[in-house]
């Protein structure tokens, strides 16, 4: 909540007032625009009125520009100079636009450029330092892995070798069984050291 409630009144007042007074000097440079039966555009009227074109082009300012221009064009009939004054008219307003578009063009392309970079920055942390610090946590990872990559290769030679001497016990232990099953389902007579 601001500390001073007045001054943030006053300056809103005194907004008002401003914006009040341009768009008082719009409709009064179109009414002598068109008592002279002078060209009407949107930037002869800001130019001379003394505000900005993109004022003169907000509704309902823009509306009274269009009916003046539509009065202007059916009052009487134009004369060449009228004409030719229309036309430099119109190539200065084509002009000041063009002018106008390049300028927001460039400044939209210098904006998208900083909040690509601040999202880069946040992101992805671009600066060089962030970038060197990154490089090391990778490597200290790599480090680790293969390190752990290594320990579970020798895990696994260890474990075959385990499995192998396991495999040649195990084909003892079943040689044997055999042959004590062999021994076993002998008849009694067949058996050595039997008459």
């Amino acid at each position: 909540m601001s500390k001073h409630p007045g001054n943030a009144a006053a300056m809103v007042r005194q907004r008002k007032k401003d914006s009040n007074n341009k768009r008082g000097a719009v409709l009064a440079t179109l009414e002598a625009m068109e008592r002279t039966r002078s060209p009407i555009t949107v930037a002869e009227v800001a130019r001379l009125a003394g505000v900005s074109p993109w004022l003169v082009r907000q509704e309902p300012l823009l509306d009274e520009v269009r009916k003046a221009q539509k009065r202007h064009a059916t009052g009487s009939v134009t004369s060449p100079e009228t004409t030719k004054s229309t036309t430099g008219s119109l190539q200065v307003e084509r002009d000041l636009l063009r002018q106008e578009n390049q300028r927001l063009r460039h400044e939209l392309q210098r904006h998208q450029r900083r909040i690509s970079e601040l999202l880069g920055d946040q992101i992805d942390g671009t600066d060089a330092h962030s970038q060197s610090l990154r490089v090391q946590e990778l490597t200290d990872q790599n480090a680790i892995l293969s390190k752990q990559t290594s320990e579970r290769t020798q895990e696994l030679h260890h474990a075959q070798q385990q499995v192998a001497a396991l495999s040649s016990d195990l084909q003892a232990a079943h040689s044997v069984n055999r042959s004590l099953m062999t021994e076993l389902n002998r008849p009694e007579r067949t058996r050595p050291g039997r008459t």
